[in-house]
């Protein structure tokens, strides 16, 4: 029919009459740009060092890079002074290397992951332009970087950031490399994928790998099996993740069997390590994770949207991919009988991606499909009215004054998004999307004081500062029935691990372990005969009473560090 036009004809005619009024490319849209990227920089690395390392990641992770310092050995990673092969070294590698220029201290074991973040997001943002143009790239930069996983997991020293970074320079890379006939760009993608492999291990290729597979079944682009094989990519893939693997393997000739057989295959098949959750646990995690940007998600399931109305048949190749790129992920994690919360971080830039398109899209057009005002206002409800009662009822956990100042923060800019929609939407969408940006940056500005109040109560920081005023030479350091990860790296000593071995089972088992490791009857008896001199790190309560049943200790100092007690036993102080 002559007067029929489709949705997708429909928005491209309105874009155009609006494309020029509130683009965002303007002068001020562009200094506006800047400004948003600076304050995005300030938001990650401003706060990396005021809150102590929380326990066990942190610590982990911050720990071995000291230990590679002290003893010079940078290929095999050591925690607590026994051999760890839990993960490979590139976190190490590189927390030791700011160690050495900015000291051993939170801000230099936090900026790693941070850059990572940020430049995930510059990632994203720049493959956005690639596929759905300049402002739209933007938008997904913005929506990725004050996405709320995507911040939390980008400021805590582990290792799932590093992985998200490369993984999306990796998809970014080989679908920019396709579309563009840049096949030099394949060269970026296997660095990445060799970065991400030194980052986590194999997911660094299996999850491209499987995501790439299937987008060529589907889309029957049958050339793609040939065309990524690049050589001089494909050599530098095992030019940079190769070395380590086989250096490790010659001084370690156990790794093998530990890392890909035990850490990989059974972790991922099994309940070894007492992280199941049930098969849907990420679903509700994935949204929750993209707040206070969530509420564009279900308007991607409108008939005017990019998703579902594509304005060429490239971006609908882009729009599965995308697609394929966080399902393939989501479903990988969700059938793993190991699951973590930041396991499904790679899951939201290409969700980014797709909610920056369509939210570019409505201010174009000055159409906000899909009821996206409306899921706005329920989201800054619901967020808004959460955190509010969370902080009326918390009165007994946190100081007042921290929970009034998260909430005045946070709960004003989740209300505002609605409105700025609802102000400008229709009339100057430029303008509603330096809103939109600007609101998710307060609230996330406001949820940083949420570190505040959980850190202190996750850290070793307060114990190791009573262990280091009461330390004297010869003195050993014990700690019950835990693994605490923070105490050595906040003592810069050994701690003896007394009645668990924990994730150190592998490493414990050696002979160079030996005596550092001992039973709880074991440990009881050099406490009482004498022998060593002690300083004991037990958790009050359970774990106290569970050592000293009677209450008797012998010590002869002991003082409360936060959740701990830190005892003294001397043979020459009775």
């Amino acid at each position: 029919m002559a007067g029929f036009r489709t949705p997708a004809e429909k928005i491209n005619q309105r874009r155009v009459r609006l494309m020029l009024r509130g683009s965002g490319f303007s002068s001020r849209g562009r200094i506006f740009c800047i400004a948003a990227a600076l304050a995005a920089v300030l938001l990650y690395l401003a706060p990396l060092g005021s809150y102590p390392l929380m326990e066990p990641d942190e610590g982990r992770y911050a720990e071995i890079p000291r230990e590679m310092i002290e003893s010079g050995d940078y290929v095999t990673p050591r925690l607590n002074y026994v051999k760890y092969f839990e993960k490979p070294a590139l976190l190490y590698w590189a927390n030791a290397a700011n160690f050495k220029i900015f000291g051993e201290n939170e801000f230099a074991a936090r900026l790693f992951p941070a850059l990572c973040a940020l430049g995930g997001a510059a990632v994203t943002a720049a493959f956005g332009a690639t596929l759905y143009g300049r402002r739209a790239g933007l938008i997904a930069g913005a929506v990725t970087a004050t996405s709320l996983l995507y911040f939390v997991v980008g400021t805590l020293n582990i290792t799932d950031m590093p992985l998200t970074f490369f993984l999306t320079l990796a998809f970014a890379s080989f679908y920019a490399a396709h579309v563009r006939r840049e096949r030099r760009l394949y060269a970026l993608f296997y660095l990445a994928c060799a970065l991400a492999v030194l980052a986590k291990g194999l997911v660094g290729v299996v999850l491209p790998g499987a995501v790439i597979f299937l987008y060529i079944l589907i889309t029957r682009e049958w050339k793609l099996f040939v065309e990524p094989l690049y050589l001089p990519g494909i050599i530098l893939f095992f030019a940079v993740c190769a070395p380590w693997f086989v250096m490790v393997c010659r001084e370690n000739p156990d790794f093998f069997h530990f890392f890909f057989v035990q850490e990989h295959f059974l972790r991922y098949t099994t309940k070894m390590h007492g992280r199941y959750e049930p098969f849907w646990y990420f679903l509700p995690m994935v949204p929750a994770g993209l707040v206070p940007w969530a509420a564009f998600l279900p308007p991607l399931l409108s008939r005017r949207s990019v998703l579902r109305s594509p304005e060429s048949a490239e971006q609908k190749r882009a729009n599965i991919y995308l697609l394929l790129w966080c399902g393939v992920i989501l479903l990988f994690y969700s059938m793993s009988d190991s699951k973590l919360i930041p396991y499904i971080v790679p899951c939201l830039p290409p969700l980014a991606l797709l909610a920056g398109a369509d939210v570019d899209r409505m201010a174009s057009t000055g159409t906000w499909h899909g009821g996206a005002l409306w899921w706005l206002a329920a989201e800054a409800v619901l967020l808004g009215g959460g955190l509010v009662a969370a902080a009326l009822l918390s009165g007994e956990y946190v100081n007042s004054s921290q929970a009034l100042a998260i909430v005045l923060r946070a709960v004003p800019a989740m209300l505002a998004m609605p409105l700025a929609v609802w102000f400008f939407g229709r009339k100057d969408g430029g303008a509603a999307v330096r809103a939109l940006a600007v609101c998710a940056l307060v609230f996330i500005w406001g949820l940083q004081g949420l570190y505040g109040v959980v850190a202190p109560t996750r850290t070793l920081k307060d114990a190791a500062q009573a262990v280091n005023v009461m330390y004297r030479a010869g003195d050993t350091v014990a700690a019950y029935d835990e693994i605490l990860q923070g105490l050595s790296f906040y003592t810069g000593r050994r701690v003896m691990c007394v009645a668990e071995r924990g994730e150190l089972e592998f490493g414990a088992s050696k002979p160079e372990a030996e005596g550092w490791f001992p039973t709880k009857e074991g440990f009881l008896e050099m406490w009482n005969s004498g022998e060593k001199n002690f300083i004991l790190v037990v958790e009050k309560g359970g774990r106290f009473d569970s050592l000293f049943p009677d209450g008797r200790t012998g010590a002869s100092s002991m003082v409360e560090a936060g959740d701990y007690l830190v005892l003294v036993k001397r043979k020459d102080v009775e």
